[in-house]
């Protein structure tokens, strides 16, 4: 494959635009009807997440039922949920007693809590989401927070206990918080990711249009290059917000919450999350047409070596 060939296959064009978040959104009276009634969550959802979870994890672990806790969490069970977009957005959240998990499944006794914490969202990621994007209307995603056994440990909007059928942090009638600096830092990445994006846009037109071989690298370049930065800043966005849901963080009213949420509202987040995934897509068809197969990463390498010695 040729590489320009490999960026004009997964680049696409790409705009920021502003999108609905429900955090920014004024609070309801009432939890959503068409998960609750009044406080209580519908008994359909409740045995209805519970059966696509473990079935899933009946299929690759052994005695989910031992070390698996499950919550559901954020925004969807806020009072702050009616400006969601469609389909509506519902997080499980699994904490895992991590001595339990290996007692059940010995083969992994040779990886810390965080490689099977890893191991489990790949999973959850690359097997089981895509089954889950419009669940009753809802897109329902998997998480298992390495260390959250106990889940406020990490802060959370509001969480229901779906293991227990009960609240374990009951939401609260709150608005968004609001403070200059925070809102021109969220100002400050638009801006950086328009400029991108601009660079992005002119290289990926000179790529379609180039006559010859040097216009082509040089485009091909360039856009590489803007591809490389906006994932950059993506990640470092996505990965600072992990420190609001910490034990060190302020959850809902943390700033690095605040500029994820307001990164979606002004469209920074969904266009440099594009970057990112085009980016990651065309590494990944690089490796399979060089060398046959889609090489693991350094995390992928440690558990298979783990877990090929507890099997020897």
């Amino acid at each position: 494959m040729n590489r320009s060939d490999g960026l004009d296959r997964f680049a696409q064009p790409i705009s920021l635009e502003g999108r609905a978040t429900s955090y920014f959104s004024s609070p309801e009276q009432d939890l959503d009807p068409r998960l609750f009634s009044g406080n209580q969550l519908k008994g359909w959802v409740r045995s209805g997440l519970m059966q696509l979870l473990f079935d899933f994890l009946h299929e690759k672990y052994r005695h989910a039922d031992l070390w698996a806790h499950v919550w559901i969490a954020g925004s969807g069970v806020s009072y702050q949920w009616s400006a969601a977009r469609e389909p509506g957005d519902l997080d499980v959240l699994i904490g895992v007693n991590y001595i339990q998990f290996r007692k059940a499944n010995p083969e992994y006794l040779g990886l810390g809590d965080t490689e099977i914490s890893q191991m489990l969202n790949e999973d959850f990621h690359t097997y089981l989401q895509p089954e889950t994007e419009n669940w009753n209307g809802f897109e329902v995603t998997f998480y298992v927070n390495p260390g959250a056994t106990d889940i406020t440990s990490i802060n959370p909007y509001a969480a229901y206990d779906l293991t227990h059928n009960e609240w374990t942090v009951h939401p609260q009638q709150q608005s968004a918080p609001y403070k200059p600096v925070w809102e021109a830092m969220a100002q400050r990445d638009r801006n950086i990711a328009s400029e991108i994006v601009t660079r992005y846009s002119k290289a990926l037109s000179d790529l379609h249009g180039a006559q010859n071989d040097a216009a082509r690298r040089n485009a091909e370049s360039r856009l590489q290059a803007s591809l490389s930065q906006g994932s950059a800043l993506f990640e470092d966005i996505h990965q600072a917000r992990k420190f609001a849901f910490s034990q060190t963080g302020e959850g809902y009213s943390d700033f690095y919450n605040y500029r994820w949420q307001a990164g979606k509202k002004y469209g920074t987040v969904p266009a440099l999350r594009q970057m990112h995934d085009y980016l990651q897509a065309y590494k990944e068809g690089n490796a399979e047409e060089n060398y046959g197969v889609q090489l693991p990463d350094t995390q992928t390498l440690i558990r298979r070596a783990a877990t090929y010695r507890a099997k020897g």
